[in-house]
């Protein structure tokens, strides 16, 4: 994943956006991590500001009575937030738990109403997943990152603010200290400011220094981690890939990549580790000398009865809790600077914008189904290639007719069908329906015209009838009538559970096994379901032995009824059925006709596929 640096005012931008995003549903968490940051610094200092109380009262000789109330003070104090902290924190934790989730959601519903060539885009894909990797690395990183760390910025902002007016306090009390030696306690305190401001300048720019180089190993260790869950998803907890595993002998070379990646992850993770000890150490030698120069100052003012007891107590603490929690501010500012690239990718990826329009003309209402859709001088290239698909390509869909689209493999069969459904928008020309450009129809209205059957459909882990149906709710009586067209009524009755039988065992151990002969069949009955004017079939028959084939051919047309039909295959035996058949070589519609009327053309493309394919259909006789 390539991320720049960013300037100050888009971090800000970025990491305010990130909390409205968070806000949205999480409002109270965000309140509740500010309050329990601010909560915790005031216990903090409340603790100090006792504790040198206490120190004056016995310098003093104050009475027990003050002291047990001091005392009383001090640990009810700390009761109290304590109370307060257990219960903050269990609620921040039920009201937090689920903020990744929030996120996920909102990407994943990104990519299902995102134009589809983005699904089609590998560098889409990888900003995906790589947003997922992000997850998994730096404590969560991105959204998650964020409001996890809103009470960390709300307390060690708190402290340093409260720290510093303290100082201010110490700093005027030894400027205007009576006697000869108030000169030399000025310069010393002044002399110490100088040193303790370039101490926390340079603690600031070697914290950057040291996140921007444990991000850069973050950020180099996403692909490697994408790596490693590719492999596992996609061998190791694959079914189907432990039968060639076995059969081709591949425990050998999977072993290997998976300890190469295993050790560039080692190798990254211990270099992060030695840069946390880096900063850990730094920061725990810087506090020591800091905290011996405060107590050899702060000694001096008192010996010259600028401060009491409890003053030293007082100003020391602040002091230490300065140098102490300004280094963990800095820490977690640098942290959110780091993360503000993550929150970055979460944000570019929800901003790719859709560039298909969507119109608003209604499809019309037909009870015929009587729709006819024309290509005109149609070409088209898919995003990043500059090789037309189709090339001036010209036809009219003759109404309530069937049409098979036949060619050669990638002549542009299925582009044909993804621009007639409106995955993509054509780069030259355009489609029409019932003379109307596609463009001005309301997108929704027009897909739901459409009933295809891909040949890379996918079936869902979940009850058959909504698999049919598409949705969670449907009619059991339409579900069964599309599963008997297509055959199937006795498969569903050997179903125990009807149609609340869960396809595949990934979520349900229960579930069945599909073969891809029946997966198919149920795919065409989901398109049989949605009752749409235009049947598109791609590939419906590629899994079908040859008499299930046979069945679905010899009742095509009791399957499609009044409907406008548009078939593809590579079967040219499969194609007689049809009226109509086109021939696409090279993007363009070479030939038109029916079976006899094209086989009669010799010449023709048409007559030279059937002849090659012909030779087999003699052998398997």
């Amino acid at each position: 994943m390539k991320i720049e640096n960013m300037r100050l005012k888009e971090m800000l931008r970025i990491n305010f956006r990130g909390l409205t995003f968070i806000a949205q549903d999480k409002i109270r968490g965000i309140l509740l991590m500010l309050f329990i940051g601010i909560i915790n610094a005031v216990y903090t200092f409340w603790n100090v500001w006792l504790l040198a109380v206490l120190a004056d009262a016995l310098q003093a000789h104050a009475s027990a009575q003050t002291l047990i109330r001091d005392l009383a003070l001090m640990a009810g104090g700390g009761l109290l937030v304590g109370a307060v902290n257990f219960t903050s924190y269990y609620i921040l934790f039920y009201i937090g738990s689920n903020v990744w989730e929030q996120a996920d959601l909102a990407l994943n519903s990104k990519m299902m109403d995102m134009d589809y060539e983005y699904m089609e885009s590998e560098k889409v894909q990888n900003q995906r997943r790589d947003l997922d990797e992000i997850t998994r690395s730096y404590g969560g990183g991105g959204i998650n990152f964020l409001f996890w760390r809103v009470e960390v910025v709300a307390r060690t902002t708190t402290e340093v603010l409260i720290a510093v007016f303290y100082l201010a306090q110490m700093i005027y009390k030894s400027a205007t200290l009576p006697g000869t030696h108030s000169r030399e306690m000025g310069f010393m305190t002044a002399l110490f400011m100088l040193m303790l401001a370039a101490a926390l300048i340079f603690s600031y720019r070697q914290n950057i220094r040291w996140q921007e180089d444990r991000f850069s190993l973050e950020n180099k260790m996403i692909p490697v981690n994408r790596s490693f869950t590719w492999y596992v998803e996609n061998y190791l907890e694959k079914t189907e890939a432990s039968k060639n595993i076995r059969l081709f002998k591949q425990q050998s070379v999977l072993m290997e990549r998976i300890q190469n990646i295993f050790e560039s992850i080692t190798d990254k993770v211990g270099r992060i580790t030695e840069i946390e000890e880096k900063i850990q150490l730094f920061l725990g030698a810087l506090r020591a000398v800091l905290l011996g120069l405060v107590y050899f100052l702060l000694g001096a003012i008192a010996l010259q009865g600028g401060m009491t007891a409890g003053n030293v107590v007082l100003y020391a603490g602040a002091i230490g809790i300065l140098i102490e929690y300004f280094s963990e501010w800095v820490f977690v500012l640098t942290e959110l600077a780091t993360n503000s690239k993550y929150l970055k990718a979460f944000f570019d990826f929800l901003d790719i914008p859709n560039q298909k329009y969507e119109g608003t003309l209604h499809t019309e209402k037909r009870d015929d189904d009587r729709f006819e859709v024309e290509f005109r001088h149609v070409s088209f290239h898919y995003p990043g290639s500059k090789q037309d698909v189709l090339k001036d390509f010209s036809i009219r869909f003759r109404i309530g007719e069937r049409l098979a689209v036949v060619g050669e493999n990638g002549c542009g069969k299925t582009t044909l069908i993804k621009l007639l459904c409106r995955l993509y928008d054509p780069t030259e020309g355009e489609i029409l329906l019932n003379g109307i450009d596609i463009h001005k129809y309301d997108y929704q209205e027009y897909m739901n015209l459409f009933g295809v059957v891909f040949q890379d459909f996918k079936l869902l882990s979940m009850p058959l009838g909504q698999n049919i149906a598409a949705s969670e709710s449907y009619s059991p009586e339409r579900v069964y009538d599309a599963l008997a067209r297509m055959g199937m009524s006795d498969y569903t009755k050997k179903l125990e559970k009807g149609l609340d039988t869960v396809l595949y065992k990934d979520f349900d151990s229960s579930g069945i096994e599909v073969s891809g002969g029946e997966a198919q069949k149920l795919a065409m009955a989901r398109a049989l379901y949605r009752d749409a004017p235009f049947l598109i079939l791609d590939e419906p028959t590629a899994a079908l032995d040859p008499i299930a084939e046979y069945e679905v051919y010899s009742k095509f047309d009791e399957l499609v009824g009044t409907k406008t039909a548009v078939y593809i295959s590579h079967r040219l035996s499969s194609c007689r059925f049809c009226n109509d058949i086109l021939v696409i070589a090279d993007g363009r519609a070479v030939q038109r006709g029916s079976h006899e009327e094209l086989l009669a053309d010799e010449k023709g493309l048409y007559y030279r596929l059937w002849m090659a394919q012909a030779q087999y259909y003699v052998h398997g006789k």
